[in-house]
């Protein structure tokens, strides 16, 4: 069956602890913040192309989001007890939510020091400190961090020590988004067999295993995929054979993996002259009580069409057309790049990565 994995979203999580010394007490809290870039001397000249134009705006929004954060922090450490505990519940919220964990890393940190602070706002600090600390490039002392994380007691004397399931798996899915968006799939995997021996939870490892068992169709030929795509036309990926291909697993409930198609129409369309060709493949099948094929497959074709998507698409079903576990897919959104000798060579399940594994292959 194919899941959905929230990307960490707070307001799914429970209370955990995660033991760190006490050292400052909260009422001498002193903020220690990373500062914004310091503005260039003079009156911006005016943008001189649309790129400039977005360039600017997305330069603006991102230090927006460095104030608020910047502003909710200060007033939650001038205030005290419960008044300022919901002020970091909120900024942790807006971290996690928005991804601004490497804007929130030396905020966290000090965070940590904090006496006394309750176990769910600790264990968010400790785990927006750990992927900031993947996401500024150190992996190695990442993966130290997270496996102390995991590592639960023989013999725990208190069930808060056990951090709970849910809150395993958000943390699992992102810090190995993180990892493989970086293009390093030997760490993945050494993430994946540190935790594996670090938890005990049986949802944990299932996850973990789907997500080894995608990685290992790394640097390996393509399986088989054929079948009739949307339109009635049969479909063979081995025609494609010569070209760069793009797969993307997506599915109509899923609101994540169909908001990516919207990168990826930009990807294909930078990359039309390359050869690029889109494949999708739809899951909606592989749910309880859903639609039948033909029905479906209507549906998608009007999707596509509407947004003026003309890519090759397919859906996965049972059998010899269940796409989705040929390639490995257990989570969505996934998609994989295969170079032109029909080698996948990419696998993620975000777009982050994307951009450069597509450039890599259309070479």
């Amino acid at each position: 069956m194919i899941h959905r994995v929230s990307y960490f979203r707070i307001r799914n999580w429970a209370i955990l602890l995660i033991f760190v010394p006490s050292l400052v007490p909260i009422n001498t809290w002193v903020l220690a913040q990373a500062q914004p870039p310091a503005a260039a001397p003079g009156s911006p000249a005016e943008p001189a192309n649309l790129q400039a134009i977005e360039a600017t705006y997305q330069a603006e929004i991102s230090s927006a989001k460095f104030k608020r954060l910047e502003a909710i922090a200060t007033l939650a450490g001038n205030l005290k007890g419960e008044e300022s505990h919901e002020l970091w519940r909120h900024y942790l919220d807006t971290v996690v939510s928005e991804e601004l964990f490497s804007q929130a890393e030396k905020t966290a940190e000090k965070l940590l020091l904090v006496k006394d602070l309750p176990v769910d706002i600790r264990a968010l600090a400790e785990a927006t400190h750990i992927i900031a600390e993947a996401r500024r490039g150190a992996l190695e002392e990442s993966l130290t961090s997270v496996k102390k994380l995991f590592v639960t007691p023989a013999e725990p004397k208190n069930e808060d020590l056990i951090i709970p399931v849910h809150v395993q798996l958000g943390l699992v899915e992102v810090y190995l988004r993180t990892i493989v968006d970086a293009g390093r799939y030997d760490l993945a995997r050494k993430a994946i067999d540190v935790i594996s021996a670090s938890t005990k939870s049986e949802d944990v490892l299932d996850y973990l295993q789907g997500e080894k068992k995608s990685l290992e169709r790394i640097g390996k030929p393509v399986p088989a995929v054929k079948g009739v795509d949307v339109d009635g036309r049969p479909f063979e990926l081995s025609t494609l054979k010569g070209k760069p291909v793009l797969i993307v697993f997506w599915a109509t409930w899923d609101e994540i993996s169909e908001d990516q198609l919207n990168t990826i129409a930009d990807l294909s369309q930078a990359n039309k002259d390359k050869g690029l060709q889109v494949v999708t493949i739809n899951v909606d099948r592989l749910r309880e009580n859903a639609e039948p094929p033909a029905d479906l497959a209507v549906d998608i074709r009007r999707f596509l069409v509407e947004r003026n998507l003309l890519w090759k698409s397919l859906i996965s079903d049972t059998g010899e057309k269940d796409y989705a576990n040929i390639l490995g897919v257990r989570y969505l959104p996934s998609n994989l790049v295969i170079d032109k000798a029909g080698v996948v060579r990419h696998v993620d399940r975000s777009t982050q990565g994307l951009a450069s594994a597509v450039a890599e292959v259309c070479k």
